[in-house]
């Protein structure tokens, strides 16, 4: 019902601006298709969240981690192109509000407010293009796991992680546990557009809504490498990707 109300919100607006074109009103236009596009990367960001149909295997690419082979999970690209997405058109957005108040109506401070915000908003997508922010994922290697959320890094060895656990916190997670007194390696990438948060304790915190598969499949695939050490060899090999394939959502 939320993206309905969204798109028809889109839909309006976009059809208002047509109204105002014809009535001579480029400027009108102009905002109101910005306003559609908004409302519309809002609704496809909700779909995107809530949408997790993909194979787990679809996820998984094999790579490196600190010059020994892993398996990486990789976080959702579509979710992550549309909040670049959202943010560069509502940055845009602000620019181009800034620029005709000055020029059209000399109105200063509304479109000074208005270029603050803008220039604020854009260092969202220029963190992105500098790789402070970022799509990120879960990267699994025989010695551990290290995530990369969209502006944290964080990794905890095997020996420190005490087990896997399936939990909600507003939404479905799943935690590697790590023991209280372990020297625990996490920080942001990034001072401004902190996105999503650490959590407080030593903990590899996965946020199911960030990845597009089923997250039971999730679950059992990092409890099976967690809770068996002599798997962990195949990490970063076929083997690791093979095992994903075999790894079947979970279906009522």
């Amino acid at each position: 019902m939320a993206t309905a109300i969204l798109l028809g919100i889109a839909l309006a607006s976009l059809a208002f601006g047509v109204v105002l074109a014809a009535a001579g009103s480029s400027a009108g236009f102009v905002y109101a298709a910005l306003f559609a596009i908004v409302m519309a990367l809002v609704a496809a960001f909700g779909v995107a969240v809530r949408v997790q149909r993909r194979p787990l295997a679809h996820a998984i690419r094999t790579t490196s981690a600190d010059g020994r082979p892993a398996t990486e999970i990789c976080a959702s690209r579509r979710q992550f192109i549309l909040l670049v997405a959202l943010m560069t058109t509502l940055a845009g957005t602000c620019v181009i509000g800034a620029v005709h108040l000055t020029l059209g109506q000399g109105m200063l401070v509304v479109s000074g407010l208005l270029a603050v915000f803008g220039l604020v908003g854009a260092s969202f997508p220029v963190s992105a293009l500098l790789g402070r922010i970022r799509r990120g994922g879960v990267v699994l290697t025989e010695r551990g796991v290290a995530q990369r959320g969209w502006s944290f890094e964080s990794s905890l060895t095997w020996a420190e992680i005490a087990g896997v656990k399936a939990a909600f916190n507003g939404h479905p997670v799943i935690l590697l546990i790590g023991y209280a007194n372990v020297a625990w390696s996490a920080g942001y990438t990034t001072r401004l557009w902190r996105v999503d948060r650490l959590p407080p304790v030593p903990m590899i915190e996965v946020d199911c809504r960030r990845f597009d598969v089923d997250r039971q499949a999730l679950y059992d695939y990092l409890a099976c490498y967690a809770a068996n050490d002599d798997l962990r060899s195949e990490l970063g090999s076929a083997a690791a990707v093979v095992r994903a394939e075999r790894t079947r959502p979970y279906t009522t």
